[in-house]
């Protein structure tokens, strides 16, 4: 018996060994190997700067911008972004080589509004009074390695928490030009990498971004032989920028060393105004710079991030349209030339009208020119439509193709239909849903009972065309101003329900996936008509262009051939590579036998009008 109790004593101890060892481990974070590199850049579509806002010196309101809200951000996911970088001051918020807790806190608040919205974050050390930037010398390299280690440390600690949606830059654009500011810079970025792995946990498999001498396309290519090490493999990134040529995308006065340039690319120089086209760093520039970084990095498995890209809006041209499309096609080709090569092109917007897409104070739309160049060249919606699918039932809010006011609005599986297409406009705090295929609103009809029908409207100032954007743990909720009532979906799953409102419940039926409309398929653009409506031209000009891609001919078929003057395929860098004259012009054209495998455009040019297939040779 005395060895009984002796035993049954031994149990309990060890057992409440067993429940304190537990209770300690259930306290710990759950930590996870995250993604590679390569695995969270393909789901970093496009992206977007919180520029001059936390990087600003010392303030986030300092350089004329207000306090970032949740409403800014969810205007930036609905325009189709899914990547936000946010620059950070941190120098001049410390004490003691301690960073405050308080501006800590507000990036983390900034960082979790992107987070909560399913957006991939980057935070960095920009400028921040130039400690890193302006030495990389031999003779600050010491002073600046130890601050790298303290901030990162701190950083990294402080969001280690948080998975593969966050990554960490290191800097931003450090001035290095030669051999011994780039020994000098690798070290500060190995002292980066060892600063955030040594905090464990996620930090451990973080992707981390590098970046290359002052962010230099030609610096980088030619002086960046050597990655800095990693216990991990895969898991680095390099970051460089695009903003060439700077007389059209940043020179603000004319310089000795060159002009302003207003007018950017193919198709959009001014024949009044020659003296302000680009004389040099158009497509072809484009192409040569971003493809050195496929070859040198993307093609060995390190992805690129384009950190910052842009041109400034000006406000003196001649032919000010002119200018203002040239500058939509440049940050399309951009965009179009990144993703093609594998990169992730992130637009600079410092909040001010120069570059600006959205008012920083109302969360409205300033430039939806540039966000529709921008959304085109990364594949996403054609013209700025989202779509919008019920969190419960996946059903896509539908138009139905109702053109009456009063009629209701519906629900229906995705058929990448218009009728499933929504422009998203800014009234103030307020947004408007205007359907694509009708024309239509939004309207809650001011209907204030649970379960009564959201209807569609021609526009009006009305309060029942106006919503909310509520953000629901990275979903959205649309709450109308004249009601108060919450747009639901009512958990009703078959094609053609009708959508209603109903008091606001945490209930999935109220919670919407707001996504950029899915860009229509090169087969689906080829099979498309093109009708002139010009009042020279008359007789309507229809013609398809199939099978594309294609690893053979194109087959141009045209239902009036006398009503076209010039045919020509087109490189990606504007060079004619095929012309045919009207003689050479019949019905049906085999074209692109000799092309090599690439994308090019097939150009058709009427006497009043051009009209442009992109095509892809296989």
């Amino acid at each position: 018996m005395k060895h009984l109790l002796c035993l049954s004593a031994k149990l309990k101890y060890k057992c409440k060994l067993l429940f304190a060892a537990a209770g300690i481990f259930l306290s710990i974070p759950a930590w996870s190997q995250l993604p590679a590199a390569q695995q969270v850049a393909s789901q970093m579509k496009v992206g977007w700067n919180l520029g001059n806002t936390l990087d600003a010196i010392c303030g986030e309101n300092a350089w004329g911008n207000p306090n970032t809200s949740q409403a800014l951000i969810n205007a930036v996911k609905a325009a189709g972004f899914n990547t936000v970088r946010i620059p950070c001051a941190w120098d001049c918020h410390t004490s003691n080589g301690v960073i405050d807790a308080t501006w800590i806190a507000r990036v983390k608040t900034v960082v979790d509004y992107c987070i909560s919205n399913n957006m991939y974050v980057i935070i960095n050390i920009h400028w921040d009074g130039g400690w890193l930037e302006n030495n990389c010398t031999p003779g600050a390299q010491n002073a600046v390695n130890a601050k790298q280690q303290n901030y990162w440390t701190q950083i990294a600690n402080y969001f280690k928490n948080y998975n593969e949606h966050l990554l960490f830059a290191s800097a931003n654009e450090p001035a290095v030009s030669d051999a011994t500011g780039m020994s000098v810079l690798l070290s500060y970025h190995q002292t980066f990498i060892n600063a955030v792995r040594a905090t464990g946990g996620n930090n451990s498999s973080r992707s981390l971004i590098i970046q290359g001498p002052s962010t230099n396309i030609d610096n980088t290519y030619n002086l960046m032989n050597t990655m800095p090490t990693d216990q991990i493999s895969n898991r680095l990134m390099m970051e460089v920028h695009y903003y060439a040529p700077w007389q059209f995308c940043g020179l603000t006065a004319d310089a000795s060393w060159g002009t302003m340039f207003y007018y950017w690319g193919n198709g959009f120089h001014s024949t009044t105004q020659t003296d302000r086209n680009s004389t040099w760093g158009e497509e072809s520039e484009v192409e040569r710079a971003l493809g050195l970084m496929k070859t040198k990095f993307v093609d060995n498995g390190i992805p690129v991030i384009i950190g910052e890209f842009g041109a400034i809006k000006r406000t003196n041209p001649a032919d000010l349209s002119l200018h203002l499309a040239s500058r939509e096609y440049f940050n399309k080709y951009v965009t179009s030339s990144a993703k093609s090569k594998g990169m992730i092109p992130v637009y600079w917007d410092n909040g001010a009208a120069d570059f600006g897409l959205f008012n920083r104070s109302t969360a409205a739309v300033n430039d939806q020119g540039v966000i529709n160049a921008i959304m085109q060249g990364a594949g996403g919606s054609p013209s700025g439509y989202i779509t919008l699918a019920n969190r419960a039932t996946g059903l896509l809010m539908d138009g139905i193709g109702r053109t009456s006011n009063g009629d209701n609005c519906s629900q229906w599986s995705n058929s990448g239909s218009y009728n499933q297409q929504w422009a998203l406009e800014t009234t103030g705090s307020y947004v408007k849903l205007k359907n694509r295929a009708t024309g239509l609103y939004l309207d809650g009809m001011g209907r204030t009972s649970n379960g009564s029908i959201a209807g569609q409207w021609t526009s009006s100032s009305s309060n029942n065309q106006q919503w909310t954007m509520e953000n629901s743990g990275g979903f959205v909720k649309f709450r109308n101003r004249a009601t108060g009532l919450y747009l639901d979906g009512l958990g009703q799953t078959g094609n053609g329900a009708d959508l209603a409102q109903w008091n606001t419940s945490s209930s999935f039926n109220q919670q919407w996936t707001s996504t950029a409309a899915n860009a229509r398929t090169a087969a689906q653009s080829a099979s498309e008509a093109f009708v002139s409506k010009s009042s020279i031209d008359k007789q309507p000009v229809q013609f398809t262009v199939y099978p594309n891609p294609s690893s053979s001919i194109f087959n141009l078929v045209i239902n009036n051939n006398e009503k076209i003057t010039l045919v020509e395929i087109l490189d990606m860098t504007g060079r004619v590579i095929e012309s045919i004259k009207p003689a050479a012009i019949k019905n049906r054209l085999e074209l692109g036998a000799s092309l090599k495998p690439n994308t090019y455009i097939i150009k058709v040019t009427g006497s009043t009008w051009t009209k442009s297939f992109k095509v892809i040779k296989q």
